[in-house]
């Protein structure tokens, strides 16, 4: 059985819950921990009960010969240059999202992807969730029909509560944008279930928040390159428990959040039927399918193909998030590609 030997920089909440999904692939080992704060590192080994070795930085991680993925669970502002540099020493990559912060670095990560030849995850874990694949089934098997909207929203109260915010989730140095820090959420959504988008307009909103240094709060209309239209909007400012909210319309049915509509595939039907599965109503990352994430790479590791959100595919997503800033700061209608 093929093995891959994984290393971890970052070591937070969300590596905490990569390694778990490693641990229970058997096509991947963890083999090293590297942190800028070692104690960190020496706590989840200890934890997980792992057999690996502890790093106090990247380049001593990316170095190492008996490493063939690295994953990137750093602060967003180093995404961009530890995704390049793994790619440069050959390693395949995972990458939390965001992976860049503007549009150059976003060519850069694909780039030099690419030059090396290796294989890329980044981290839009939604499409693993259970509701989000019997939604993409209903569409890949006709159930809806021509799809001709696509809304997609992320609603998520974000504020000094998270581990997050102090590494820069409400300023533009860190942040550097709702659409980039969580929105994306959404927005890979949208592009996952509608496809290319062409143009983007959006608005932006200050609510009764002062602690971000963007809007927190926009709304954005999409066209599709096939001419159909869509939406997404973010908040971190509601008072409201988390919500992604989802609703497309086909020419043969719909969805609308937790409930589906399709009379070609149940003739006799009269309303709305429940979708009997897993929802995506929860931030807290333990509840995130990051399983599938894993399973997936490793698959397309042994099968030699790319990984389902591999890096050209969070090119479009990001994409459209940078699209959304754009339009949000012209106050004009954005054209895609943007690189």
């Amino acid at each position: 059985m093929q093995t891959f030997t994984v290393g971890v920089f970052g070591i937070g909440w969300v590596a905490g819950e990569h390694i778990k999904a490693f641990l229970r692939n058997p096509h991947m080992r963890v083999v090293g921990l590297a942190s800028r704060q070692r104690a960190s590192a020496e706590s989840k080994k200890a934890e997980l009960g792992l057999d690996c070795d502890i790093m106090d930085d990247y380049e001593s991680l990316v170095r190492r010969p008996d490493v063939d993925i690295i994953d990137i669970c750093s602060p967003n502002v180093l995404h961009a240059e530890q995704a390049i540099r793994a790619a440069e020493a050959g390693k395949h990559v995972i990458i939390e999202k965001p992976v860049a912060m503007n549009s150059v670095e976003l060519k850069a990560i694909r780039d030099a992807i690419v030059k090396a030849g290796v294989r890329s995850q980044v981290g839009f874990v939604s499409r693993w969730n259970p509701h989000v694949r019997s939604i993409r089934s209903m569409i890949d098997k006709g159930g809806l029909g021509e799809i001709y909207y696509v809304e997609v929203d992320y609603y998520h109260e974000i504020g000094p509560w998270w581990s997050g915010w102090r590494w820069g989730a409400n300023t533009r140095a860190g942040g550097p944008s709702a659409s980039l820090l969580a929105g994306c959420h959404a927005v890979d959504l949208l592009y996952y279930f509608g496809g290319d988008v062409e143009e983007v307009f959006a608005y932006g909103a200050f609510g009764h928040r002062k602690d971000y240094e963007y809007e927190p709060t926009y709304a954005a209309v999409v066209k599709f390159k096939n001419g159909k239209i869509g939406k997404t909007g973010c908040s971190f400012e509601n008072e409201c428990p988390y919500t992604m909210n989802i609703m497309l319309h086909g020419s043969k049915g719909s969805v609308l959040n937790e409930k589906f509509y399709s009379r070609e595939w149940f003739g006799g039907q009269e309303g709305w039927q429940q979708f009997n599965t897993t929802f995506l109503d929860s931030g807290d990352v333990s509840h995130h399918p990051f399983q599938g994430m894993m399973d997936d790479l490793a698959a397309a590791l042994v099968e030699g193909r790319e990984a389902t959100a591999n890096i050209h595919e969070a090119c479009k997503s990001h994409e459209i998030c940078l699209a959304i800033d754009r339009s949000i700061e012209t106050g004009r209608a954005v054209q895609l590609p943007l690189i």
